[in-house]
C-alpha cells in the first residue's frame, strides 16, 4: 500500500520546505494504513521514529512505501521509505502500533 502527498505551501516551514511535523504526521498516517491493511484492525501509535534524509519542497510529490515487519500479538512493527518523485529518499520511518478494539456506542 502506498500513500502520497502533494506538498503545498501550508505544509512548508519558514524556509520553504516540508515541515518536519508535517512529514511526521504524513508518515504516521501512512504507517497506520499499512497496519490496517495487514490486520484489518484499528491501531494507535506507540512509537514513531523518523530520519530526515533530503529536503522536500513545495510542489513536489512524496510517497510512503510502508511494510509491516512483524506482528507480535497486539503490537505491529512497521517501516516505510518516503520517496520523492525524482527517486530521492526524503525520510525513513519506523513505528510500533497497538491494535485496539472500538468501544460500542
Amino acid at each position: 500500500m502506498r500513500t502520497g502527498l502533494w506538498i503545498l505551501d501550508r505544509h512548508c516551514n519558514g524556509m520553504g520546505f516540508l515541515h518536519g511535523g508535517m512529514m511526521s504526521a504524513f508518515a504516521d498516517s501512512a504507517l497506520a494504513w499499512a497496519v490496517w491493511s495487514a490486520t484489518g484492525k484499528m491501531s494507535v501509535t506507540i512509537r514513531l521514529t523518523l530520519e530526515f534524509m533530503e529536503i522536500a519542497r513545495e510542489g513536489e510529490w512524496i510517497e510512503a512505501h510502508p511494510e509491516v515487519s512483524a506482528v507480535d500479538g497486539e503490537f505491529i512493527h512497521v517501516n516505510a521509505r518516503i520517496v520523492k518523485e525524482d527517486g530521492g529518499l526524503a525520510a525513513r520511518a519506523s513505528a510500533v502500533f497497538r491494535t485496539v478494539r472500538r468501544k460500542a456506542d
